[in-house]
């Protein structure tokens, strides 16, 4: 089992993403550290989940090397108090060193100490700063192992940011730190021997108005580097560092005020190069372009990036020097946020940057047209994933979540490869998404904290635009060509266009390789779902979901602490209308879900209860229903599924067990067929939609502490036998709680079984189970 698509937003908190010299970008993804490949396909993949922090990742850093070469080692800082440093080996990432600070840290930065080193592991400086107001400086030798060199601290003021170079033409070690009152401190030491030195303040540099939230140190040339400080007064400063050269100045010529300051018996100066202004708001990033390694003399440029929701490229006159706006990108309207954060790709060709709804945004440099063009990026949601569906032929996968949204994700097929990835928004919410299922091939029901169940069906250019990808022949009678948010509610309104026609001959020019993935601004803007209907008759929140395989019936719940909203209510979906309400439990119904063959509707609650209904002409009876005393689930049963050919139902719960009971009970003994203690609260579980082998079932459980579990489940004609096929830990799965599990609707000639899950991470992921080593098992 491997995982084909993971999807997730960046963490929204400054200096969360890098882009390296390796072509790869490194992003906190809530616990956890996710690695991008950009140049994976025209689409770009993420390729690694790293988990070893315990709450939130402040920082991520590639370590960046003096030599130029590629970075190969990443550091990371989290809430939970520690600082880890993540080595590359073999394309995998392995946690080398964990730094124990314990206080909630705020930033880290490194440098390798020499990079001529041929061990293992580099020396290397560390500094990692905490909400307490201290800075300490660690080192870690040769053999990985992490010692404390010095602590630094300030008084009253607390330390922002720091950030480490090497003075010019030397190895001596230069930390920047910006404190509280606007003001930043130079730190060097005398001597090259790190361990049996001390960082000494040796300057102060005045001249911002407000907290400095970001500084960057240019490549080390001959005898200068330059320190860009931007800050909260949108200003950004550029202080240029120099070894001291004595020259006899004119006294009555204008010249710079300089600053100056010795180390280890050299003596430097420290002019203020410039000051930039174009920010309208708070200065959050700034990035040197990337020095490359064969081209000494190449250009400065400086990019920085804003709350004003806009980046811009810097650079000095060739003739004056003077520094000026070159390029400027961003986003325009919208009542968002701004950007975090900013990077250059190695070649510079590129820039990112990363915004307060985790969202990226990437421009590539065109040569064609001499201008920078936006580009796909890494999507995903930035809160909690509460629940996922597929499209009923295995299309597109859609997802549900707190951060208010619906998203759909779907598959690009180059050759035998798929590249999946963000395609459209069709909900972007008041409130925070509880629940969803998919009616139709164009239809999909979703719940919220709001009593309301709202409908929505797919416009024209939704269609337009999954024909590119996909087969869209069963598409039929589109109401509405797009849809809009009006300024004051929650509802999407449908728009037309009559000047627009869609033309299903239109695939037939079209060319697999020519497809241009939709960028961060067009998901945005363009792809929302016109809404249907709304379905009001509940008590409180919406909290679960389900539909009829036909499309005919919708089954709805809500959150209750009564028998009386605790009732699963059925509506007509051609009509809807009310035409049932089912009632059993006495608290929430976590989930709902109809057997295949729709004759069954099997519902389990936070009562410790499941309750069996069976159809007869359109109406559901109940049937059968577990007791709280002699039931095999003790606590809150979380979860349920069916087999593919309506046999068999399993449960799950917080107790850790699983029961797999059968619909036909006879003498009114409402025993399981058979079961499994797993000793691990059960959140999620799901049935795979064909056998790998004759009386076999396939069962995947997701657990609260985010690992996932792939069983197999083999009948035979007296006994079951369960078999473990794998189990993936808090980096292959989830770090936090499995929400829904899915199995992809697929050819029955596939090998693979594809598997969707999403949970509280943030993350959602489709994993690749190879069904030759289910067989096998």
């Amino acid at each position: 089992m491997t995982a084909s698509y993971i999807s997730s937003a960046c963490n929204r908190v400054p200096h969360s993403a890098d882009w390296g010299r390796n072509g790869l970008i490194c992003f906190a993804a809530c616990h956890a550290i996710a690695i991008y490949d950009a140049c994976i396909s025209k689409i770009g993949k993420v390729t690694h989940t790293l988990h070893r922090h315990k709450n939130r990742v402040n920082t991520v850093r590639w370590i960046k090397r003096k030599n130029l070469k590629p970075e190969s080692e990443i550091l990371s800082s989290s809430v939970d108090g520690n600082a880890v440093v993540w080595s590359m080996k073999e394309q995998c990432f392995e946690c080398s060193s964990v730094i124990e600070i314990g206080d909630v840290l705020t930033f880290s930065n490194a440098l390798y100490v020499s990079d001529e080193s041929n061990e293992t592991f580099r020396e290397l400086l560390i500094c990692t700063g905490s909400v307490k107001g201290d800075l300490k400086i660690w080192l870690r030798d040769a053999s990985s192992n992490v010692i404390c060199l010095q602590s630094l601290t300030f008084g009253t003021k607390l330390p922002i940011e720091a950030c480490f170079t090497f003075l010019p033409s030397t190895n001596l070690p230069l930390l920047a730190v910006a404190i509280e009152n606007s003001t930043i401190e130079l730190y060097v030491t005398n001597s090259n021997l790190i361990t049996k030195s001390k960082f000494v303040k040796s300057q102060v540099l005045i001249g911002h108005e407000d907290w400095i939230r970001c500084m960057d140190f240019s490549c080390n040339t001959d005898d200068s580097i330059l320190l860009a400080s931007g800050s909260q007064d949108a200003m950004i400063r550029l202080w240029k560092i120099s070894t001291n050269t004595v020259e006899h100045i004119n006294k009555d010529d204008l010249h710079q005020k300089e600053q100056v300051f010795i180390a280890n018996e050299t003596k430097y100066n420290i002019t203020l190069e410039s000051v930039l202004y174009g920010h309208e708001g708070w200065v959050y990033g700034v990035h040197w372009n990337p020095t490359q390694s064969n081209n000494k003399q190449q250009k400065l440029r400086l990019l920085s990036c804003s709350l004003d929701k806009s980046m811009i490229i810097w650079e000095p006159d060739e003739v004056t020097g003077i520094w000026s706006e070159k390029v400027r990108v961003g986003e325009v309207g919208g009542n968002l946020m701004g950007f975090y954060g900013c990077k250059f790709s190695g070649n510079g060709l590129n820039i990112l940057a990363h915004g307060y709804q985790g969202s990226f945004h990437i421009w590539e440099y065109s040569h064609t047209v001499k201008n920078w063009m936006p580009k796909s990026v890494p999507s995903g949601h930035f809160a909690e994933v509460v629940d996922l569906c597929w499209e009923p032929n295995g299309r597109f996968l859609i997802t549900a979540s707190a951060d208010q949204t619906t998203r759909i994700h779907a598959p690009w097929r180059n050759g035998t490869a798929e590249f999946w990835h963000e395609i459209g928004r069709p909900q972007v919410h008041g409130y925070d998404m509880s629940c969803l299922i998919m009616l139709t091939p164009c239809m999909f029901a979703s719940g919220a904290e709001e009593k309301v169940v709202r409908i929505f069906t797919a416009p024209g250019t939704f269609k337009n635009s999954l024909m590119k990808i996909a087969n869209v022949d069963d598409f039929k009678n589109m109401i509405a060509n797009s849809a809009s948010v009006p300024a004051l509610g929650l509802t999407n309104k449908a728009t037309f266009n009559d000047n627009v026609k869609t033309k299903d001959k239109e695939t037939d020019h079209f060319k697999n390789e020519d497809y241009v993935p939709p960028t961060e601004e067009e998901l945005m803007q363009n792809t929302l779902w016109p809404e249907l209907q709304k379905l009001y008759g509940h008590g409180y929140e919406i909290f679960s979901i389900a539909a009829r395989h036909d499309a005919s019936l919708l089954a709805t719940a809500c959150k209750s602490t009564s028998t009386e909203h605790s009732a699963i209510l059925l509506w007509d979906t051609n009509t809807w209308t009310q035409v049932q309400k089912l009632m059993s439990h006495q608290l929430t119904v976590t989930q709902m879900e109809f057997s295949p063959n729709d004759k069954y509707l099997l519902s389990v609650s936070r009562d410790r209860r499941w309750s069996l209904f069976e159809c007869e002409d359109y109406t559901y009876t109940l049937i059968a229903a577990s007791s709280k005393k002699d039931s095999l689930h003790t606590r809150i049963i979380w979860c349920c599924t069916w087999t593919h050919d309506s046999t068999f139902f399993a449960t799950g719960s917080r107790d850790g067990k699983i029961g797999i009971w059968s619909p036909n009970f006879t003498d009114n003994k409402i025993i399981p067929t058979t079961s499994l203690d797993v000793n691990n609260s059960v959140t999620a579980l799901a049935f795979s939609l064909r056998n790998v082998s004759e009386h076999t079932y396939v069962l995947a459980i997701g657990f609260e502490t985010g690992c996932i579990e792939i069983q197999k489940l083999t009948i035979f004609s007296t006994n079951f036998e369960w078999q473990k096929y794998v189990t993936y830990d808090s980096s292959q799965a989830h770090h936090l709680t499995v929400k829904r599990l899915k199995f992809r609707p697929q050819e029955t000639n596939s090998d693979i079984l594809q598997l969707a899950s999403c949970g509280s991470d943030h993350t959602v992921k489709i994993y690749d189970i190879d069904i030759l080593g289910l067989t096998n098992l």
